[in-house]
């Protein structure tokens, strides 16, 4: 089960968040790898973006950072001319819907 969710953040232009979707898509074309459950592009009113990133466990997470190569979610969004804003949360507790 995941331990850790990332939560990168920042404002784009529109151009910018078309240049975000296009080099997400284009990193992510052959899965996202076996430390990452799921990760997510979001885009919110106001040109901010947002990679949402459920890591399956922490140590991969802190593997990642200590490699010191710049994380994908904070060089997309500053590629594109944002500010990235990253979070790091553990997951407490999770529930998941069930089919009807």
């Amino acid at each position: 089960m995941a331990e850790v969710v990332t939560h990168v953040t920042g404002i784009v232009s529109r151009d910018g968040a078309r240049r975000v979707t296009e080099a997400y898509r284009a990193a992510l074309a052959g899965g996202a790898g076996p430390a990452i459950e799921e990760t997510f592009l979001l885009e919110a009113d106001g040109g901010r973006v947002t990679i949402l990133t459920v890591w399956r466990r922490r140590t991969d997470l802190d593997a990642m950072l200590a490699s010191g190569e710049e994380p994908l979610a904070r060089r997309l969004i500053r590629e594109a001319g944002g500010t990235p804003e990253p979070t790091i949360y553990s997951i407490v507790e999770r529930v998941t819907g069930t089919e009807p």
